[in-house]
C-alpha cells in the first residue's frame, strides 16, 4: 500500500503528534478504546475484540492496516476519516478490507457505521 502522505508533510506531523496517546469513546454504538504510538495502534471493544496494526496518515484521512484481530479482518486495510479539535476525536473507519472510505462522518447513531467521538484518557496521578 502506498503512504498516504509522507511524515515530513507538516500537517501530517502535526495530527500526527495530537493523536498520540490513549483516547476513550464518549459517543458512539460501542465502547471503545484507542491507543496511538507512532505509527502503532491498538483499538479495543470494551469487552470485546482488539485489533493491533499500523497506520498511515494524510490531513483527514487514515489507513489503518490490521496485523492482528479477528480472523475475517486480520491482514486487511481499513480506510478512515479522523478529525480532531479541541481534545476530541471524531473517527469513522470503513469496513475492513473494502478501499472504501466515508465521505463524511455519519452521526453517531447511524447503524450502518461505527462512527466514534473519543476524549483523551485522563493520565493517572502516579504520586504526584
Amino acid at each position: 500500500m502506498a503512504v498516504l502522505a509522507p511524515a515530513a508533510d507538516p500537517v501530517v506531523q502535526t495530527a500526527l503528534e495530537l493523536l498520540q496517546g490513549v483516547w476513550t469513546s464518549v459517543a458512539g454504538p460501542r465502547e471503545a478504546r484507542l491507543l496511538i504510538a507512532g505509527y502503532r495502534f491498538t483499538f479495543e471493544f470494551v469487552g470485546g475484540d482488539i485489533y493491533m496494526g499500523t497506520f498511515d496518515l494524510a490531513p483527514g484521512q487514515m489507513d489503518m492496516h490490521i496485523d492482528e484481530g479477528p480472523p475475517e479482518h486480520a491482514g486487511r486495510f481499513s480506510r478512515c476519516i479522523y478529525q480532531i479539535e479541541g481534545g476530541v476525536l471524531r473517527w469513522c473507519p470503513g469496513r475492513p478490507g473494502s478501499d472504501r472510505r466515508p465521505a463524511t462522518f455519519p452521526d453517531v447513531d447511524d447503524p450502518r457505521y461505527l462512527s466514534l467521538v473519543f476524549r483523551r484518557a485522563a493520565r493517572p496521578n502516579r504520586g504526584k
